[in-house]
């Protein structure tokens, strides 16, 4: 072979060399993007299973106190209290004893005495009705209440719209009852008011009450002229 001849053929070589070149990333960014597709359209199908999945089996917030912090920090501190004043009973009682002014054991001991356990079970008294959450379940169409008892652990009473008594006179803290149970909310906090309106039978047709018995109709044989 000549050298003209290995001349001419080295611009073919690099001709045909330049054209692999050029098709060679085509192919592979056509693969690449083939299998993002595949792989976005998968997770997409995946995501779609476990949300529906979830709605449907857990419950959802619809209502939060806003003293929830308030009544739990002063519980816990009233709690605290009660028990450090409890094991230091003994030792005051030594000590305002020895005074020997009864006017002054008297108060002390009274003082102790409220502080200790007439205050815990007073805030209880009144904390006991407020509902700090409530949660509504899709699959039972029921609601969840939870309360703080008297050793500040919640406390959760299920119920449906059906076992709600709105009492004609609510009285102090008293929304409505479930079950005898007495709970306070307030409408305002409400994530959706519907919910509101389907606890309280807002949504049901109205009973004004407006009957008569037997004995308020007037008998026509009774009346006398």
């Amino acid at each position: 072979m000549s050298i003209r001849s290995c001349i001419r053929v080295i611009p073919l070589l690099r001709n045909s060399i330049n054209s692999h070149s050029s098709c060679l990333p085509r192919t592979i960014n056509f693969n690449r993007s083939n299998t993002h597709r595949s792989i976005f359209s998968l997770c997409n199908k995946l995501d779609i299973r476990l949300y529906s999945t979830e709605n449907k089996s857990e419950s959802r917030e619809i209502y939060y106190g806003s003293l929830t912090p308030q009544i739990k920090a002063v519980k816990i501190f009233s709690l605290s209290s009660s028990v450090v004043g409890v094991i230091a009973q003994p030792f005051l009682y030594n000590e305002i004893a020895a005074t020997g002014n009864v006017p002054v054991i008297i108060a002390a001991y009274t003082a102790i005495g409220f502080f200790t356990v007439v205050t815990p079970i007073l805030l209880h008294l009144i904390t006991k009705k407020y509902v700090t959450h409530l949660y509504y379940k899709p699959n039972t169409k029921s609601y969840v209440a939870n309360n703080v008892n008297f050793f500040c652990l919640t406390k959760k009473t299920e119920f449906t719209p059906e076992d709600v008594v709105v009492p004609d006179v609510p009285g102090m803290f008293t929304t409505f009852e479930v079950k005898g149970k007495a709970l306070f909310v307030d409408p305002r906090l409400f994530e959706d008011p519907e919910h509101y309106v389907k606890i309280m039978g807002f949504d049901k047709p109205l009973d004004f009450k407006l009957y008569q018995t037997t004995d308020n109709i007037p008998n026509s044989s009774n009346k006398k002229d």
